[in-house]
């Protein structure tokens, strides 16, 4: 009886590992066959048209000349524009319509780069804004029109008006006028008519109409009530979101305080990368001069070696020969530059430390940035502009007071602490008890 039980659980288990064996086959083929399919493709591709971009090429992008590179020919034959500072701050204001920034804020975060518009954008805003929650007190005309058509069979005469099929044509309308006022008040003036005909014998006429005017008034007497809870909170605020108008306009000049920290700052970059760009000239005329004279000592001491003189010996002829062209390449290098990060708004102060990086082409592109110009048209921008020489004496106290009343940022922050100071004496009115005085005529 054991090996009956022992044979029959081995065949029952081979015979279960060929039919899994079977259908493990037939599944990897049909996978198989949906793979190569299109289907299985087609049922996970996006079913979205491909964003597509206009022709236009209002910037002049195509018609970018090409970059300017080290060569002799180039060298002889490049042409430059005397650029003075006052230019250069008038066109960068000019093609600005987004604050460029020189550490990539437009490419980390797109949102978080300033406009000309942000200001408008915030007046604006169909739920925060200024005409938005002032629209919140403006009067409303209101209407509506209800229409049926009944057929019904009643068990009762009486509810019928007489007769147990009752067909009836029946419609409603209603006009009003409401409105909030400044102190909370819900006023409202509506007009109501209704239209009534069906065949109950018992009406005097087959059809009727009915109108009568009605008048509300609802006034808050202790929460929500009164001129500076409406002001700040509005209809539709609610505690910690005040939607009001006051609200609505201290956010429009903390708006305008942030554009004028953006505009300073994009000027103060400008001006950053045109004195850049007027070191890097500098840096490379002497570098120039250096050079200069590296290559007549080559000269000098060759020509000494070549008709024997002392001093011309063949190792003072390699040193003057490896200084002429190190000197070489530095001019390259404050040709060209490298891609470094030049001096702009907060790189390690307020206004800017000082980098020095950089070369002339690198500098010249970052200036033809600021100012929003094509990044090559030919010409190479040449600061006209001398720096100006002199002892500067700043009077103490009139620099403490322009400070306090020209920095933006304090401005924004006294408008932030005015906001925080209203939501205050706001709430409170919430904490008194909801009461509420209606009249309906």
């Amino acid at each position: 009886m054991v090996r009956f039980s022992q044979k029959l659980t081995a065949l029952l288990t081979a015979t279960a590992i060929g039919l899994s064996g079977c259908s493990l086959e037939k599944r990897n083929a049909l996978i198989s066959d949906q793979v190569q399919s299109s289907s299985v493709y087609d049922s996970t591709s996006l079913q979205l048209e491909e964003a597509r971009v206009g022709s236009e090429d209002p910037f002049g992008v195509t018609g970018t000349a090409a970059p300017m590179v080290i060569s002799d020919e180039q060298d002889d034959a490049r042409q430059y524009r005397d650029l003075p500072l006052e230019e250069a701050i008038q066109t960068a204001l000019a093609n600005s319509r987004m604050l460029r920034d020189l550490g990539g804020v437009a490419l980390r975060n797109p949102a978080g780069a300033r406009t000309i518009h942000d200001p408008a954008i915030t007046e604006t805003d169909p739920r925060f804004g200024v005409e938005s929650t002032l629209s919140d007190f403006d009067t409303n005309l209101v209407g509506s029109a209800y229409f049926q058509n009944n057929n019904r069979l009643l068990n009762n005469v009486f509810f019928g008006g007489g007769t147990r099929f009752l067909t009836q044509d029946a419609s409603v309308y209603q006009v009003g006028l409401n409105k909030t006022t400044a102190i909370g008040s819900q006023l409202s003036l509506t007009n109501n008519t209704a239209y009534d005909s069906n065949n109950a014998p018992g009406n005097q006429y087959y059809s009727s109409w009915n109108t009568n005017i009605e008048a509300q008034i609802k006034q808050p007497l202790l929460a929500k009530a009164g001129v500076d809870y409406n002001r700040v909170f509005g209809t539709k605020g609610i505690p910690g979101l005040p939607q009001g108008v006051l609200i609505a306009r201290i956010n429009t000049d903390a708006s305008l305080a942030d554009f004028e920290v953006g505009v300073r700052n994009f000027v103060s970059d400008v001006e950053n990368a045109y004195w850049d760009l007027y070191f890097a000239y500098r840096e490379l005329d002497a570098k120039v001069v250096a050079r200069d004279s590296a290559l007549k000592a080559w000269q000098t001491v060759k020509a000494m070696r070549e008709s024997g003189q002392t001093g011309g010996d063949a190792q003072k002829e390699a040193q003057a020969r490896e200084q002429h062209f190190r000197l070489q390449e530095e001019v390259q290098n404050a040709l060209v530059g490298r891609q470094i990060e030049g001096t702009r708004t907060f790189s390690g102060s307020s206004g800017g430390t000082f980098r020095g990086t950089g070369g002339v082409f690198v500098c010249e592109r970052r200036l033809r940035q600021m100012m929003g110009m094509p990044i090559t048209d030919g010409n190479l921008l040449r600061p006209s502009d001398e720096p100006k020489l002199g002892q500067a004496a700043f009077d103490w106290d009139v620099c403490l007071a322009e400070a306090l009343s020209r920095r933006p940022e304090l401005r924004k922050q006294k408008w932030t602490i005015k906001n925080r100071e209203m939501q205050l004496l706001a709430s409170r009115n919430l904490l008194l008890p909801q009461l509420d005085a209606s009249g309906l005529y």
